[in-house]
């Protein structure tokens, strides 16, 4: 471009940052509302018919699903499944912090590391381990169980509301731990020391102070998860559909990709907009909670160690707990590992190690389907964590760099989809790229994980840009280096621990994902997720475990030496 050309861009206030701001505006905007006003607009659509199909416009989906016999059981299914598993995982994820956080508890950083690792783990291999260790016919659990006490029956089936609760419950912990240990974390110890000073027994002023000062912030960690739980689809499908459970997302799934007969898109879409409107519901609880919690911090510019408390005598208790609880989580990896080493699924026992192979593995590591599962996960992958952070990157700067609506706008947008439930998202892709040329290819997953994923990347470079003062890069415009270049090589490499972090939660979450490659799935973007759910159902129990046990440890391999790195940091400071 001629000096006179920016120079006329630079006088009518056009400058490249403009561009770049308009660009994204747009296919931030095609991204999030265009397959939300298609999923909407088929909502209405006459049974049977596609949404851009000439067949009139009809509110007979949502009278349907109102006057259901069946429609309110969802509800409360859902519902309840939810609040039921967040309050057993904040129960047990607040104990473990505590005990970590404030008390003189050996073994802190193990244990940090083992949670924060966890995301290695996807829910569907979770749910499967589970089923092979209390399945009612052939358990391992349950076996031992009968066994040793003679009974006559399994006392155990992970096919049963409770079941699913619990499991649902337990694998929700590392989560709630992450957020709760930061509350603790960063407690101010002298409101607590004031009430020890007037005489307080320690269980006064854990009742008294501690959780006082913890309630708003606990409100919030717990309604964020509540709506996640809504939204969650793996572990009610493998689970719920057996123990004929249902929520809103296996029935949104089941309407929009049935095993027999034609997919009634209009009431799956229906039931897409309810459960939008139930997210963004909890989504204005989760904001009015953190205003709450505004009101109670208690950090300052004054530094501070928490106290930490003596275990005394509980602290066999204190080990037993926390050591009973991952090896609950462990079990059933372990069966998972033993059942890929058997050419079929034995209970274990002394007897069939004899049996013991790498035969599974060298099975579906020269299947093409399996090989070209696990290319098509690498590419959606790399792609999509790489293509959201860069997006980020972009949106970030103009949210806290650059003034103005339209900034603003951006901001909202990109943030947007942390109300739409990802079934939701991923029917609403189907929907909109059906007739596209990319439709059954590996490119529509990639845009279904950049949109659902783009609001953490985004939170997270904020509150990193936020902590960069804006005088690095005046400096470097000052050395002549253009806006790109001042973003590329002076600020980007300030926040690479954020922007490193951020990638590597996107990758671990769009590997650990099942509902978009189940709902747009096709013979060309079969990923792993989907692999392993499809060889279960075969059903193939070796193949599944060893695809499961790959997840595992390739997942394992990116995410743990980065979480021991971090987790000694923050030990350190």
């Amino acid at each position: 471009m001629s000096v006179v050309s920016q120079s006329r861009m630079r006088r009518s206030g056009i400058t490249p940052q403009t561009y770049v701001k308009w660009i994204l505006l747009a296919l931030v905007s095609a991204m999030v509302m265009g397959p939300l006003f298609v999923l909407v607009l088929t909502s209405f659509r006459p049974p049977g018919a596609l949404p851009f199909q000439d067949a009139g416009y009809t509110l007979a989906n949502y009278v349907d699903i109102l006057t259901r016999r069946g429609s309110l059981r969802i509800f409360w299914n859902t519902l309840y499944y939810a609040s039921s598993s967040v309050v057993l995982g904040i129960t047990i994820a607040m104990i473990i912090a505590w005990l970590t956080e404030r008390t003189n508890m050996g073994g802190r950083t193990l244990f940090r590391i083992l949670m924060f690792s966890w995301m290695a783990v996807p829910p569907l291999v979770f749910g499967y381990g589970w089923i092979l260790l209390i399945n009612p016919g052939n358990g391992a659990i349950n076996v031992l169980l009968m066994n040793v006490f003679r009974l006559s029956g399994a006392p155990l089936s992970p096919y049963s509301p409770l079941a699913l609760i619990i499991i649902s419950g337990l694998s929700l912990v590392p989560t709630a731990y992450v957020m709760i240990s930061g509350l603790l974390r960063n407690m101010d110890p002298s409101l607590e020391d004031a009430g020890y000073v007037i005489g307080a027994a320690r269980s006064t002023t854990v009742r008294k102070i501690t959780l006082p000062l913890m309630r708003p912030g606990l409100l919030s960690v717990s309604i964020f998860l509540i709506m996640a739980m809504v939204q969650t689809f793996d572990l009610p499908q493998i689970l719920g559909a057996t123990a004929q459970f249902p929520v809103l997302s296996t029935r949104i799934y089941l309407l929009a990709t049935p095993e027999v007969g034609v997919p009634n898109y209009g009431l799956a879409g229906a039931l897409g907009v309810f459960l939008l409107m139930l997210a963004l519901a909890l989504m204005w609880f989760y904001f009015r909670a953190i205003q709450l919690a505004e009101r109670f911090r208690t950090v300052t510019g004054k530094g501070f160690r928490p106290r930490r408390s003596d275990l005394g005598r509980w602290r066999p208790a204190a080990y037993l707990f926390v050591g009973t609880y991952f090896t609950v989580m462990i079990l059933p990896l372990l069966i998972l590992l033993w059942t890929s080493l058997l050419p079929y699924y034995r209970v274990p026992s002394f007897a069939a190690f004899a049996d013991l192979s790498l035969a599974s593995y060298a099975k579906v590591l020269t299947e093409p389907t399996v090989l070209r599962a696990m290319e098509n996960t690498l590419f959606l992958v790399f792609i999509s964590s790489t293509a959201v952070m860069a997006l980020s990157c972009l949106i970030s700067w103009f949210a806290v760099r650059s003034g103005g609506r339209s900034s603003r706008l951006l901001d909202l947008l990109s943030f947007l989809p942390t109300a739409v439930p990802p079934i939701v998202m991923a029917v609403a892709m189907l929907l909109l790229f059906m007739r596209s040329p990319i439709y059954g290819t590996i490119w529509v997953i990639i845009i279904g994980h950049i949109v659902i994923y783009l609001p953490f990347g985004t939170r997270t470079m904020n509150s990193a840009f936020m902590q960069i003062h804006h005088e690095l890069e005046h400096a470097a415009a000052v050395c002549g280096a253009t806006w790109m270049t001042g973003l590329r090589r002076v600020l980007v490499p300030l926040v690479w621990p954020h922007v490193l972090n951020a990638w590597l939660w996107v990758l671990a979450h769009s590997v650990r994902d099942l509902t978009f490659p189940l709902i747009l799935l096709s013979s060309q973007n079969l990923v792993l997720a989907s692999a392993l759910y499809l060889r279960w159902d075969m059903p193939d129990q070796t193949g599944a475990s060893a695809i499961a046990m790959i997840l595992v440890v390739g997942l394992s391999a990116l995410v743990v030496p980065i979480q021991i790195y971090t987790t000694r940091r923050i030990d350190r400071d």
